[in-house]
């Protein structure tokens, strides 16, 4: 294996790894908001107001998830120009 297919094979993993990681917290983040809606009575505009809350902090935290693990990858693997240092003595 080449080491460019071993850094694309590596990006892929990684890639699913962030998507299933910040699926799962998703959905932890929306479940936790969401509990008073089954444990209590609440009337629709609040009912529909938690579940705008719910999602939009499931989604937050998904895209917070995703972006953090990515970028951790990418510092750990920098990427090199070909062209780098071909300019330096000019």
């Amino acid at each position: 294996m080449t080491p460019r297919q071993a850094r694309r094979d590596a990006m892929t993993v990684e890639i699913g790894y962030a998507v299933v990681t910040g699926t799962l917290l998703a959905a932890a983040v929306f479940c936790l908001l969401a509990v008073p809606l089954l444990l209590l009575d609440l009337a629709r505009p609040v009912r529909r107001g938690l579940l705008v809350t719910a999602s939009g902090a499931a989604g937050l935290a998904f895209a917070v998830r995703a972006v953090g693990v990515l970028w951790r990858f990418g510092d750990a693997y920098p990427q090199r120009r070909p062209d780098a240092g071909a300019h330096e003595g000019t």
